[in-house]
């Protein structure tokens, strides 16, 4: 038989597991966001791959494209009916590595719309982007796209500002600025800035649209972002051609 202080310990080992298992998880991902390479997703773009084939997809659908807020994003398909949405995201990507891999993220589905909402990524750990230098990386993807020739429309959602970072308030706020000018020279393009409907009475970024990371967006804060995409969309839609 094996000794109470051997089952103890066996015990023990066991209810650590998935503690075990989490911190591999984190490691991992820790490991991505300081890998430069766009190669590090990889394996996330074979995922996608493997999983379309077994899917009905899409005529000329809704894409949207970006980093781990997409991946949050569960609620915008329905939000965007009767559009038929696809939300493709990789790892927690930076513009950069969404250009790398756009023909099998992006353009392989064919997308009347094509929506970016850019993410931590950006702007911590994996780049520390300048306003300038967000802007070209956001003028390269759209070129990118452009050259694939299938959007017709491009909508941008300009970064989101973050509790836990108020520091980064005004590079967010002039890296909107500079978007909004480009979409004065870019074709075929609308900036969304949700900024202001998740802020509170003092301008400064309401917890109740937050997780408690203080980073990604809660439930209430995805659904007023839902709302701003949305209005654009059908403002479109309605407009005479």
């Amino acid at each position: 038989m094996y000794q109470w202080k051997s089952l103890r310990t066996l015990a023990g080992l066991l209810l650590c597991l998935p503690l075990i298992h989490f911190t591999f998880i984190l490691a991992s991902d820790l490991n991505n966001y300081l890998d430069p390479s766009p190669e590090v997703w990889n394996a996330d773009i074979a995922d996608l791959a493997d999983s379309d084939l077994d899917k009905k997809l899409p005529d000329k659908p809704i894409v949207v494209i970006g980093g781990h807020r997409v991946r949050l994003w569960k609620d915008l398909p329905a939000g965007l009916l009767p559009h038929q949405t696809l939300l493709r995201p990789l790892g927690d990507a930076t513009l950069e590595d969404l250009s790398y891999h756009f023909d099998r993220l992006a353009a392989f589905y064919r997308p009347d719309i094509l929506v970016i909402f850019p993410g931590y990524a950006d702007l911590h750990l994996r780049d520390e982007k300048t306003p300038a230098d967000f802007r070209d990386s956001m003028r390269a993807l759209l070129k990118l796209d452009e050259e694939y020739g299938a959007s017709s429309w491009r909508y941008v959602i300009a970064p989101v500002q973050m509790p836990l970072h108020p520091d980064d308030a005004e590079r967010i706020e002039k890296i909107g600025d500079l978007l909004k000018l480009m979409a004065d020279e870019v074709p075929d393009l609308t900036i969304i800035d949700p900024n202001p409907m998740l802020q509170g009475a003092a301008g400064t970024p309401n917890p109740e649209y937050y997780r408690g990371d203080g980073v990604n967006l809660s439930p209430a804060g995805y659904a007023r972002i839902t709302l701003l995409l949305a209005t654009e969309i059908k403002a479109r839609d309605d407009a005479p051609r």
